[in-house]
């Protein structure tokens, strides 16, 4: 069938072809023709992509090109869309080279192709118009260096680099997975491109200004030029007046965070010892929490490079606590320190007891400045449905309860529950704590925690397990029980439920993101939605 289908004879080619539209069923149509085409050889695939009738033309685009050993294939579309005689032929060329798996190869295309002819069709290929011309850096404009693992050599002038054009005009792109590729391939060339966007910045069309913009941001806020910078702040203090808080996903959640009673910012930025305030949004504030981390530098491979330029980014940009600490508005009378890692202190690496220690310290202190202080954490798992979260609440200068969640329920410390209560007493110790903000669950969820609650005392293998020493279990605690007893089901009782953020939280102030004193050296940087 494969051979009848790629036939010499035309004829042959789309007889094969109208019967299988005939005979294939609607439902295994897709993966049927996928399987046809895929094991054509170069011939095969010529005499599809060059048909003149376009419902055979169409079948080449099944032909999945993603693999080393079919860039043949590539090669050959990119020939057939310099060739004049298959001009009917283009957009199904174009459509076969649009592939993720293709970015390379399209790149050193633009890099060698004529500005005409050729040039345009590709310019088209990647979502450019077919006008684009690409820019040009001379020497005064991109004077620093860059590494371009495409280029013969690898570190080379910037203005010498023949690919880094092409970077810079697919970040206008109206192809997103282009643009991704685009910034992925700056980011590896490092900070010497900076030069180049910050030009591209003052003459290109929008799209790409705003991209030029978001990979100037991450490589460091500093590298944003003033007068964007003025744009910016001024835009998020516009936001900032209407902003109406939303809900934060849980399922996305991964990092610590305080919760202290205080309408006073200072307090809390003096308390944390936290410097350089920068006003932000609330979604700027909590974008880092819902998975928007900065961009890899691929600072590990500068390291290697000759120059103490080099030498110098690959201890800038490599690998760190991020250290954005996010200080939001009061929210229901309640102030959120959001923080990653071991941003707020402590001592990477340190045995568990030792950081436990630290955190017990941290909140005690607190809640004698604050008259009470919360600390939460969450840790999620893309594999699997669940999390691992802890929380701990002091108040007065006392921990009043610290309950770990993961594979079981552990009370680590508490001065109001007994050692050897069950975890209907937990249970009870929450709801007796409940501020009384949080939305009340329905009728159907309130017996099916109650249910939960039960079934859990009733084995007592399954209960309440008082630990002081022992390391909770790296399983991750179930979805009901984390609701029950995670750190989202405290924090809603207890202070501010993230999940339930909306028109009814009462908000006073602004946020600000500010980093820790012993940080300071740190670079900040990260494209953040506003």
């Amino acid at each position: 069938m494969r051979a009848l289908a790629s036939d010499v004879d035309p004829r042959t080619r789309r007889h094969t072809w109208a019967a299988l539209e005939q005979v294939v069923d609607d439902g295994n149509r897709d993966n049927f023709f996928a399987l046809l085409v895929d094991d054509l050889d170069t011939e095969q695939f010529r005499r599809l992509l060059t048909d003149t009738d376009p419902e055979v033309r169409i079948r080449a685009r099944w032909m999945d090109t993603t693999g080393f050993q079919k860039d043949p294939f590539a090669m050959m579309a990119l020939d057939l869309l310099a060739d004049e005689r298959f001009d009917y032929a283009w957009p199904d060329c174009m459509e076969v080279l649009r592939r993720p798996a293709r970015f390379d190869t399209l790149v050193d295309a633009l890099a060698e192709a004529p500005r005409a002819g050729p040039g345009e069709r590709l310019m088209v290929t990647v979502g450019l118009p077919a006008g684009t011309r690409l820019p040009e850096f001379p020497p005064e404009q991109a004077p620093s260096t860059v590494a371009c693992w495409r280029c013969d050599c690898e570190l080379m002038a910037a203005h010498r680099c023949r690919h880094l054009p092409v970077f810079v005009a697919l970040l206008g792109s109206s192809l997103d997975w282009v643009r991704e590729f685009a910034v992925s391939a700056l980011c590896e060339c490092g900070p010497g491109v900076t030069g180049p966007l910050e030009s591209m910045r003052r003459r290109s069309d929008f799209a790409a200004r705003r991209q030029a913009l978001v990979l100037l941001a991450e490589f460091g806020w500093n590298r944003i030029p003033a007068e964007d910078l003025r744009v910016l702040q001024r835009l998020i203090q516009m936001k900032q007046k209407t902003e109406t808080p939303q809900p934060l996903n849980y399922e996305y959640l991964d990092g610590s965070w305080y919760a202290l009673p205080t309408t006073d910012q200072a307090a809390v930025i003096d308390a944390f010892d936290l410097c350089d305030p920068i006003p932000v949004t609330m979604r700027m504030g909590f974008a880092p929490w819902q998975g928007r981390a900065p961009l890899p530098v691929y600072a590990e491979g500068w390291a290697n490079m000759d120059g103490d330029f080099w030498a110098e980014n690959s201890r800038l940009y490599e690998r760190y606590p991020y250290p954005e600490v996010f200080i939001t508005p009061v929210l229901d009378g309640w102030t959120l320190v959001f923080y990653r890692d071991h941003a707020l202190g402590g001592i990477p690496g340190s045995p568990s007891v030792e950081r436990q220690d630290e955190t017990y310290q941290r909140v005690e202190e607190l809640s004698i400045r604050f008259g009470s202080a919360h600390w939460y954490e969450q840790f999620g798992d893309d594999y699997e449905p669940g999390c691992r979260s802890q929380w701990c609440v002091a108040r007065d200068g006392e921990v009043l309860m610290h309950c770990v969640s993961a594979g079981d329920v552990r009370i680590r410390r508490s001065g109001e529950i007994d050692q050897t209560a069950s975890l209907d007493r937990l249970y009870q110790w929450l709801e007796a704590n409940d501020n009384g903000r949080g939305p009340r669950p329905s009728r159907a969820e309130a017996e099916r925690v109650e249910g939960y609650v039960k079934m859990l005392c009733e084995h007592s293998d399954m209960g309440l397990l008082r630990d002081d020493d022992a390391e909770p279990g790296s399983d991750m605690a179930s979805p009901l029980q984390d609701q029950v007893f995670g750190a989202r089901a405290a924090a809603q009782r207890l202070s501010v439920g993230l999940e339930t953020l909306g028109p009814q939280t009462r908000v006073q102030g602004t946020g600000v993101m500010a980093v820790p004193a012993h940080l300071r050296h740190r670079l900040r940087r990260g494209a953040l939605p506003i």
